[in-house]
């Protein structure tokens, strides 16, 4: 578990097995290439990448679904050769389309023409007529039904409006005009919003036998258009293969190129270096050196002196592997440093299970988390699969089944077990015979701070531990989260819980110099004292008053730190209590919080509601506050999260 060992490996062959070379490194899927000195074509222009977007393109027009096949039997190579290709294809596609799409504006044209006709049939004059007059012009269309009556003031203008059929709010018909007043009247009906309708010239007959032509024409056209449908299908089918291969050698082709970027070429040699799991090594090489003339040399990265742009990739177990997604959002560690996913995996567990304890709750959400886990890929149900399974086991302490406290007996009904923590916690009032989870709130609450105590001492230990091992003497003993900080939390929590609970007054003069101040002093003059300790002046230099006020500035920053945090905790124990409350609403909506109420129908729709909604809000509440117990509780003590994800380099053939 932790962060995975990482070595750099160059490869190195002739020019001509530069794309296999590339192929095979990328197929590993465990491979990140870096960008080397380029010797030649660094500003070459990618030749493969036009013809590859104007064949997807066609792909789209074929309906041709784009999928990853075997391209290697294709002979084509150059970016001729494709173009070649397309051109072939291009030129009988072309041939098939522009027909249908002279034929599919045909179409359009005459059912626009024919849907018009059919608002005219009635008239009794031949468009031949109506064209061929010679003083008098038409105009045929619709206007608005509401405009129509302003016509009436136009009476005396010279045109008359003749309608033919009211539909759909529009009158349908034709004015005439004389010749010489066309434009007066064309410039009075646009003002009323009259929409002119072209006819076309071959519209010789009546309105009646003109609709039954054109309605024979368009069904020839419909049989055409369908045909070159047929056609285009048929096209499809026979150039499906190998165009899907030609798709996936073109995009290969295009990234190989773009990857070529970053390879330092020769006139006849390449090289390119990349990091991979010192794991997987072997296999890549494996494969690679299949190739002629192609070889593999490592150079293991150590943790020391580990170059700055080294990837991480986590590597944990199948338990705590889904909680790296957290970890990953906070930021990932640097290159030798600590991988917090297991700790941050159990503590998030932990204290899920303690704020949501339910067994009837969290056995929901673990099936559902399996069954999300099976049906997507979304990285937080493996997670909810493990938050159910602790959930359950908080139910079986609180005595807890979808809300009901009768099923399973709660730990604060077991006498012996109970008693002895009463004594535990002293003189702080803890009920010893409380009837429910809120009689014993004081206890649930004292157990939350005592939660966030020993995480954020874990957390200061951690620091104090990895300070060590980067050699930094200095911050891992006088820092706050250091060796003084410990001191001082650990003595100043010690002193209040003795005092509180057991009356043990520890706040004596010796004490409170020795385990309190001193540490304190020693966080102030964390700087001199941590050169005096590793033998190396600070580089900074500060004057008396910026001394002083930074790190006065800090200590009180530290202390009250120190309280918030500890105090954060708190909110464990008041979700303990807010979902008993939940529940305790739930029971009496449902009317179940009489024992002898009888349980029919509405009740048991009531409940199950109940229970859904509560784990829903309460839930995703639950799950939100314990992340920001670690992010911000937590990381913060003793996590740097500074490196970078390892991200294998890839060349997409599923275009």
């Amino acid at each position: 578990m932790g962060i995975e060992k990482m070595s750099m490996m160059s490869a190195e062959g002739p020019i001509g097995q530069l794309d296999e070379a590339l192929m095979a490194c990328c197929e590993s899927g465990q491979f990140q290439m870096t960008s080397g000195s380029i010797a030649r074509s660094a500003n070459a222009q990618n030749p493969y990448s036009g013809i590859y977007t104007r064949i997807r393109d066609m792909a789209v027009n074929l309906k041709i679904e784009p999928e990853y096949c075997d391209f290697k039997y294709l002979p084509y190579e150059t970016a001729e050769d494709f173009e070649n290709y397309f051109d072939g294809i291009s030129k009988r596609y072309d041939e098939i389309n522009e027909k249908y799409l002279e034929v599919t504006r045909s179409l359009d044209e005459h059912k626009s023409t024919e849907s018009y006709l059919k608002h005219l049939v009635g008239m009794d004059v031949s468009f031949k007529e109506l064209f061929a007059m010679k003083y008098v012009k038409l105009r045929i269309g619709r206007l608005p039904v509401e405009n129509e009556r302003k016509l009436k003031y136009y009476e005396e203008k010279c045109f008359s409006f003749f309608p033919f059929e009211r539909n759909d709010g529009y009158v349908y018909g034709l004015y005439l005009v004389p010749t010489t007043l066309t434009e007066f009247a064309d410039e009075i009906m646009r003002s009323l919003f009259f929409e002119r309708t072209r006819l076309p010239d071959y519209l010789q007959e009546d309105p009646e036998n003109a609709d039954k032509k054109l309605s024979e024409q368009i069904a020839e056209e419909e049989k055409e258009k369908l045909r070159l449908e047929k056609e285009t299908a048929y096209l499809t089918d026979e150039l499906k293969g190998d165009f899907r291969a030609v798709m996936c050698k073109l995009k290969f082709k295009s990234d190989c190129f773009e990857l070529r970027r970053k390879a330092i070429i020769t006139e006849d040699r390449f090289s390119f270096t990349g990091y991979c799991p010192t794991r997987e090594f072997k296999k890549i090489e494996k494969a690679v050196e299949e190739l002629d003339g192609v070889s593999c040399v490592e150079i293991p990265v150590e943790k020391k002196d580990a170059p700055a742009d080294v990837p991480i990739k986590l590597r944990n177990n199948i338990i705590t592997r889904p909680f790296e997604m957290f970890v990953k959002m906070y930021g990932l560690p640097t290159y030798g440093a600590f991988d917090p996913t297991p700790y941050v995996a159990w503590t998030y567990m932990i204290l899920f299970g303690i704020m949501f304890g339910d067994v009837g709750q969290g056995l929901l959400i673990t099936i559902l988390g399996i069954i999300l886990t099976k049906k997507t890929k979304n990285g937080l149900a493996p997670i909810m699969t493990r938050l159910g399974l602790f959930s359950m086991c908080g139910g079986c302490i609180y005595g807890s089944v979808f809300g009901i406290e009768t099923i399973i007996k709660p730990i604060y009904h077991r006498e012996e077990i109970w008693k002895s923590a009463c004594r535990l916690f002293g003189n702080l009032g803890v009920s010893e015979h409380p009837e429910s989870i809120f009689q014993a709130a004081t206890a649930v609450l004292i157990v939350s701070l005592a939660i966030g105590v020993v995480l954020i001492l874990i957390s200061m230990i951690f620091n104090m531990v990895l300070k060590f091992r980067a050699h930094k003497l200095g911050e891992a003993l006088f820092s706050v989260n250091g060796a003084a900080g410990i001191i001082f939390y650990v003595s100043l929590v010690a002193a209040a819980a003795g005092q509180l609970m057991y009356g043990v007054k520890m706040f004596t003069a010796p004490y409170v110099i020795c385990l309190i101040v001193l540490p304190l002093v020693a966080i102030f003059f964390k700087e001199p004292l941590g050169d005096l300790v590793t033998g190396k002046k600070s580089a900074e230099k500060k004057t008396v008053g910026n001394f002083i006020i930074e790190n006065f500035i800090e200590i009180f920053e530290a202390v009250i730190s120190f309280l918030s945090n500890t105090m954060s905790y708190l909110r464990v124990g008041g979700f303990v209590l807010s979902h008993a409350g939940f529940m305790l609403v739930v029971s009496q909506l449902a009317g179940t919080a009489d024992a002898s109420a009888p349980i029919t129908a509405k009740t048991i729709i009531a409940y199950v509601i109940g229970n859904l909604v509560v784990m829903g809000i309460e839930g995703l509440l639950v799950g939100i506050q314990a992340l920001r117990l670690e992010f911000y509780e937590i990381f913060n003590r003793f996590y740097d999260g500074s490196g970078k994800s390892f991200a294998p380099t890839e060349i997409k053939l599923d275009v």
